[in-house]
């Protein structure tokens, strides 16, 4: 038989039955009476269970050591370097749980998010997991997600999620940016997608409008001009006539390109640059293209890339030759545009290549000139393509 005190946070306290006869031994042996025994072992377990107050003490001060040294452990951490994923490691020792996960709140979302700033779930929490919300001068921060046995201890949560409070603040702040990051992205992907459509629908619009009744109308002077026969002066108008009508006719047609390649919708990227380099007053030489199709919004902002480019060469470069190479590669696709030029090209004077690299930032890509004085200009972009 023994006798035990157990409490959480402390060691539990055992005395044998043995241990009490032990201490009873000497009044024994100076030949007490046999009545004494009883009293000997009552004045024994009385002593025992006067014990059992300080046992308790000390496994409440072992606790509340154990909580110091957790908290000091995590406030040494949190002092270190480290980078993202610092402090749930931090969290995670100090409170016993390697499967911690942490929450961050934003409040223009009304919702928590990761560390990458996508969306994760805290109520209800996952399954085994117990959300704990730490609070910074009284506004939500973060909730800590951790093992349901630390339910047990809700005060210690609590004090290691005040004392990595500011901590968390910053990393809220760091999650919040990126979930906006990630708001912009998309919203610039939406805003370069509804452009690409509405430039298709514009170039339906004057191909099948426009151009289609300039079309007739040419069909109908010429027959007009054959009927005429020998009167000079009025086939001198007609003749005349119908070469505005086909200058009209071919300036409507470069602007229905410009707005949006039919040949690029029509029979790829490929066809397209080759349509470019024909039409260039330059020669262009086409050194590498995708052989398959790539997404619309890429193979416009390519197209544009390389028009935009290849204008800037018959304009200012005074060049000889151009060479276009357009490369996918891991995941993405390089475009370069190099010519043999003058150089001296400066992206701050014109709007064109500043709209460019507005039109390449929007599909997260990059767009860079090189262009040194007497070494010609080299402009490359780089666009992720899934």
């Amino acid at each position: 038989m023994t006798f035990a005190q157990n409490r959480p946070g402390t060691a539990a306290r055992v005395v044998p039955l043995r241990r009490l006869f032990h201490l009873a031994e000497p009044v024994l042996r100076r030949g007490c009476r046999k009545s004494s025994i009883a009293d000997a072992l009552t004045l024994t377990l009385f002593g025992s269970l006067a014990c059992l107050p300080f046992a308790f003490l000390a496994g409440l001060v072992r606790f509340r050591f154990s909580q110091a040294d957790a908290l000091s452990s995590l406030v040494g951490r949190l002092g270190g370097p480290g980078g993202r994923g610092a402090l749930r490691d931090a969290l995670a020792e100090a409170l016993g749980d390697p499967t911690l996960q942490l929450a961050y709140w934003v409040p223009n979302r009304d919702a928590y998010v990761d560390a990458e700033g996508r969306p994760t779930g805290v109520d209800p929490p996952p399954h085994g997991k117990i959300a704990t919300v730490i609070e910074h001068e009284g506004r939500r921060v973060a909730a800590i997600l951790h093992d349901a046995a630390l339910a047990e201890e809700p005060d210690l949560v609590q004090a290691v999620g005040a004392a990595a409070a500011l901590t968390l603040e910053n990393e809220r702040l760091d999650a919040e940016l990126r979930a906006r990051v990630d708001e912009l992205r998309a919203s610039r992907a939406r805003i370069v997608t509804a452009g690409y459509a509405e430039r298709r629908r514009l170039e339906r619009d004057l191909h099948d409008g426009a151009q289609q009744r300039l079309m007739a109308l040419g069909i109908n002077l010429r027959l007009a001009r054959d009927q005429i026969g020998s009167d000079t002066e009025t086939a001198s108008l007609l003749d005349a006539s119908l070469e505005e009508l086909n200058q009209a006719t071919s300036e409507l047609r470069e602007l229905a390109r410009g707005i949006h390649p039919a040949a690029l919708t029509d029979r790829g990227l490929r066809s397209a640059l080759s349509g470019l380099a024909g039409r260039s007053p330059v020669p262009v030489e086409l050194l590498q293209t995708p052989d398959g199709r790539l997404p619309a919004p890429v193979e416009s902002a390519v197209y544009f890339v390389v028009a935009e480019a290849l204008t800037n060469v018959a304009r200012y470069a005074e060049a000889q030759q151009v060479k276009v190479a357009v490369v996918r590669t891991n995941g993405q696709v390089d475009v370069q545009v190099s010519d043999d030029g003058i150089g001296g090209a400066d992206p701050a004077h014109g709007s064109g290549l500043r709209g460019l690299s507005d039109r390449v930032a929007a599909l997260d890509g990059r767009l860079e000139l090189t262009s040194a004085a007497g070494d010609g200009t080299t402009v490359r972009a780089r666009i992720p393509c899934a």
